[in-house]
């Protein structure tokens, strides 16, 4: 028998942290049912993880690369993951607006529990026949190649470092809704941009060079700054931003190299919108701004601490 695919290996990896959400739902949908209340907060990040991570990444490397090598060998292989997969966006698509409501709808908790059984079918279907087929029937170069695809299609997706962003967040949802087995009445109030943003960033001035954001970037270990003017935020500049006027930093100011009018997050906003601000602009921070002022910047790392303490 054919030994096991490096590819199908990172699937059952996927598959084991969404089983990991699952059932952590199971919690809230039996509270849901018992009549106890259910705070928004943990259903529209189980949502989030299911867009961001099931959709846009797990499922596309099926679609994308292992169901075509399976089509070569049987045209029956992947034809019901194919539709089950379609049937999951459809459930999502009507799920997202639902999910942030206050309080929770009945159709949010109705949706939630056909997804979720859809997809508990789904994966425990993958890991029993489907999977074990693709390794029966997969070479070493197809193996390869698969590899090196997921990592294309987890960058385009998420950008970098944000697949271990996402695997953070599914694991805070699971926790979140353990947590909730025996709470009267949900988990604490979720922790805001003020209590992990970084305070007193080191910033640059408008007029300051290219050549001195160099140096300070270098210093800091950082790729992008703030830029400030007095005690505003007028722009934030990127190592991607200065590359174009590369040869002529030094005669370069950095008011014409900065992204002006940057998006920033107050400082009330919830975690969970700051991640999901950073996965999906590809930001690797953001600005925390109250009238105007600079407060403080959040980086990807941040967010990733807080959700791994329970954030």
């Amino acid at each position: 028998m054919m030994g096991t695919r490096a590819c199908c290996d990172r699937l059952r990896r996927e598959h084991a942290l969404i089983e990991e959400v699952l059932r952590g739902l199971d919690v809230l949908t039996q509270r849901w049912r018992d009549g106890s209340p259910v705070p928004p907060p943990p259903i529209s990040g189980a949502v989030a993880f299911f867009s961001a991570f099931v959709d846009r990444c797990h499922e596309r490397k099926e679609e994308e690369v292992l169901f075509p090598i399976l089509d070569a060998h049987s045209a029956d292989a992947p034809r019901t993951s194919r539709a089950e997969h379609r049937e999951g966006r459809r459930l999502l698509g009507k799920l997202r607006p639902l999910s942030g409501e206050r309080p929770l709808a009945g159709e949010a908790f109705a949706l939630l529990d056909t997804y979720v059984e859809l997809l508990r079918r789904h994966l425990a279907s993958e890991d029993a026949e489907l999977l074990p087929f693709a390794e029966r029937v997969m070479s070493a170069e197809d193996d390869a190649r698969a590899e090196r695809t997921f990592d294309r299609i987890e960058k385009r997706a998420v950008g970098d470092g944000g697949l271990a962003l996402l695997v953070a967040l599914g694991g805070a949802v699971a926790q979140a809704c353990r947590t909730m087995a025996d709470a009267p009445t949900g988990p604490p109030p979720e922790m805001m941009a003020r209590e992990i943003m970084r305070p007193g960033p080191r910033t640059v001035a408008p007029d300051e060079s290219l050549a001195r954001a160099a140096e300070l970037m270098e210093t800091l270990g950082t790729r992008e700054l703030p830029v400030v003017k007095g005690c505003g935020l007028v722009g934030v500049l990127t190592r991607t931003d200065m590359e174009p006027h590369r040869g002529h930093w030094e005669w370069t100011a950095v008011r014409t190299a900065m992204t002006s009018n940057p998006v920033t997050v107050p400082p009330e906003a919830p975690i969970r919108t700051v991640a999901r601000l950073l996965l999906d602009r590809k930001f690797n921070s953001v600005p925390v701004v109250a009238g105007g002022e600079l407060l403080g910047m959040i980086a990807r790392s941040d967010v990733l601490a807080a959700l791994a303490d329970g954030g």
